[in-house]
């Protein structure tokens, strides 16, 4: 049953990935569908479900709470066992966003498929809350690189603000908290740009998958799957049944946890001065591994949550 729904959405990246190594395929035209998707649709919606939702204070708390643990348990061992994950910060950057960071157009497609409506808008309150940290604490391991381009308060600040999906997850609360009702036509436009988010997301997922030169990298590909898919979203099973949070948020986090790494992690380590070849092949190892693993997390959250 869950195999069979997530299927099409493997496909559909699959069929990203072939279609992008075609000899009449554009690097140029996979970077502007990415980009308008990061920048125009998927912001539109995440605006479109916030709004138009409500929610409970004690949702969002829950929601914190099992994040900033998790966040909190997941960079402490890593951070103890760091002589052992890698020699370089740069190396050890690339590890902790493939363990911390999720690819969001995955995972809202797998729980549109799963889910539905509802589960949608309680992923928008989910990444509402774990944007920001997840942004902050990105740059700053990658500020500990003395080679890094992060250096700065500003920096950190800088990638925050800026960041489209912070930007939709803020005004999309704003509005549902102001109980203002957007305007027939916003929403309307809203509504038909937030369409083709998760199938072109997905086709970007798959043409951006790339090997480049493994090289001496296999213990860390092999660290920041065990982190991504073992560790992390064993943590925050553990967190959602000690402190009994309602099982329909306890699924959708546990789910978002689960998810392999996004492209945003290459751009940010190659940005900043990050081990870009590294996060690449963990992008593409875990998105691979994701199939299978997947449906794991949702059996193990379906059956003690």
């Amino acid at each position: 049953m869950i195999v069979d729904a997530l299927s099409p959405i493997f496909l559909i990246m699959l069929f990203g990935f072939m279609l992008s190594r075609l000899p009449l395929s554009n690097l140029a035209i996979w970077s502007e569908l990415e980009r308008l998707t990061y920048y125009i649709f998927f912001p539109a919606l995440l605006v479109m479900r916030l709004s138009s939702s409500t929610f409970d204070l004690e949702d969002f708390v829950e929601l914190a709470r099992v994040i900033g643990i998790a966040l909190f348990l997941i960079s402490f061992i890593l951070a103890s066992l760091h002589k052992l994950i890698a020699k370089d910060h740069a190396s050890l950057s690339s590890v902790y966003q493939g363990s911390i960071r999720f690819n969001t157009y995955i995972g809202l497609a797998c729980i549109d498929a799963l889910y539905g409506e509802r589960g949608l808008i309680t992923a928008a309150l989910c990444l509402a809350v774990y944007i920001v940290p997840v942004n902050i604490l990105s740059v700053i391991s990658l500020s500990m690189n003395k080679d890094s381009k992060a250096k700065g308060g500003y920096v950190v600040i800088g990638a925050v603000v800026t960041n489209p999906l912070v930007i939709a997850c803020l005004l999309g609360l704003a509005l549902s908290a102001s109980n203002i009702q957007l305007p027939d036509m916003v929403e309307s436009v809203l509504s038909i740009l937030s369409q083709p988010a998760l199938p072109i997301g997905l086709l970007t997922v798959g043409a951006g998958m790339k090997f480049i030169t493994l090289g001496a990298q296999g213990w860390q590909l092999l660290v920041s799957v065990v982190a991504k898919f073992l560790i992390f979203p064993g943590i925050v099973l553990v967190t959602c049944l000690v402190f009994a949070v309602d099982e329909s948020l306890a699924l959708i986090v546990l789910l978002l946890t689960a998810l392999p790494a996004p492209p945003s992690a290459y751009i940010l380590a190659r940005q900043l001065g990050g081990n870009d070849s590294l996060m690449a092949n963990i992008i593409t190892v875990q998105t691979l591994a994701a199939f299978f693993l997947i449906p794991l997390w949702i059996e193990l959250g379906d059956r003690y949550l």
